[in-house]
């Protein structure tokens, strides 16, 4: 490794950001980047070292052992990881890749400090401790590369470790019950539209959240009511105002209050004027006495 400077941390974090890799090997590139030591005695390791042991980036990022040898082989081919192992002390990663030779440093000058840094080993094995993680073990995308690449044609999103991811991402939104191909191609279409090559895996989540349906189902608003029909039967308009029920006792009152002789006549009156039944023109004389005020309704 030909160098004369260590990138700074943001550095690191920049390239990993612009580069596909899974959400493991990007956990574990940030975890190490972190901890690269600048002074040669950052946590016991040379410059631009990082010293973890395998259990304390197992429990720094909340990862699996065997994700991790997964990630670190990841890294390996990326960007030039080396780990230098031993027995009862942290073992020292760097990234060979990603060190720019500087353009007044001399050609061939070597810096690598693995066998120049000779630390005790009482300084080796102490150091500052990882903070705990926030990191939980959940169904996280660890397996999931972090960068989706846009394409001309979308292809099937079931041939791609992203279903599951949008199955997920979908579920108790408004897009639950829309085609998971559909909601893929979208994601597409949109970055394409906008000439982008590479996008994040968080803004495939971020689009199927706010998918709406383009076509809803509207429930049929129901069919208007008919108005009821105007009713122009004069004997009927006359019985209106008395009750049919109570058409015993208007009967009895009406005979007590004109005589039973005047309720004979005028139920004739209404029968011989209206052609109607003796009981049509009953209810018709009862309603124009409740109307007079004659009996009670």
């Amino acid at each position: 490794m030909t160098t004369s400077t260590i990138p700074k941390s943001g550095d690191f974090m920049r390239l990993f950001a612009r580069t596909p890799m899974t959400g493991a090997a990007l956990r574990i590139a940030n975890t190490l980047a972190g901890y690269i030591s600048y002074d040669g005695k950052f946590r016991g390791a040379p410059c631009g070292f990082a010293a973890f042991t395998m259990k304390e980036l197992q429990a720094i990022t909340g990862i699996s052992d065997r994700t991790i040898r997964s990630a670190l082989d990841e890294l390996a081919h990326l960007f030039g990881l080396t780990i230098e192992r031993r027995h009862h002390d942290r073992h020292l990663f760097t990234f060979s890749k990603v060190y720019d030779a500087d353009a007044k440093a001399l050609e061939g000058e070597d810096l690598t400090p693995a066998e120049s840094a000779d630390i005790p080993h009482q300084k080796r094995v102490t150091g500052s401790q990882p903070p705990p993680s926030l990191y939980t073990r959940t169904k996280s995308n660890n397996d999931t590369t972090s960068i989706i690449q846009i394409l001309d044609g979308a292809g099937s999103v079931y041939q791609t470790p992203f279903a599951a991811i949008i199955e997920e991402a979908k579920r108790g939104t408004e897009a639950a019950g829309m085609d998971t191909q559909f909601l893929w191609k979208g994601f597409h279409m949109l970055n394409a539209r906008n000439d982008r090559a590479l996008v994040p895996l968080s803004w495939l989540v971020a689009f199927v959240r706010k998918a709406r349906p383009t076509f809803q189902h509207k429930p049929k608003a129901p069919a208007p009511t008919a108005p009821p029909a105007v009713c122009t039967d004069p004997v009927q308009l006359m019985a209106r105002p008395a009750p049919f029920a109570n058409r015993v006792f208007h009967e009895g009152d009406l005979r007590r209050a004109i005589g039973a002789d005047a309720y004979e006549q005028r139920v004739t009156a209404i029968q011989s004027t209206y052609d109607v039944s003796r009981f049509a023109a009953q209810l018709a004389v009862h309603g124009q006495a409740v109307r007079e005020g004659t009996i009670d309704r």
